[in-house]
């Protein structure tokens, strides 16, 4: 049976894109940050939608109605 006791540390991990602040204010400070996407760019952009049945028809289907990339 293998030794798994021997390990190495490594860096700590860090979510660099996360905004900074209380959990509880991050998603709101997100959203007001965040840029937006340019209606003459969404051609540009492709989105890959991870999911199957009603929703993630609808989810394609709505964005692929307002001109990205699916």
């Amino acid at each position: 049976m293998p030794d798994y006791t021997q390990y190495r540390t490594g860096e700590p991990l860090a979510d660099t894109r996360a905004p900074d602040g209380p959990v509880a204010e991050r998603w709101d400070t997100r959203r007001f940050q965040a840029k937006l996407v340019n209606p003459a760019n969404r051609r540009k952009h492709t989105v890959i939608v991870v999911g199957t049945g009603l929703a993630g028809g609808a989810a394609g289907a709505t964005l692929a109605e307002q001109g990205y990339h699916v």
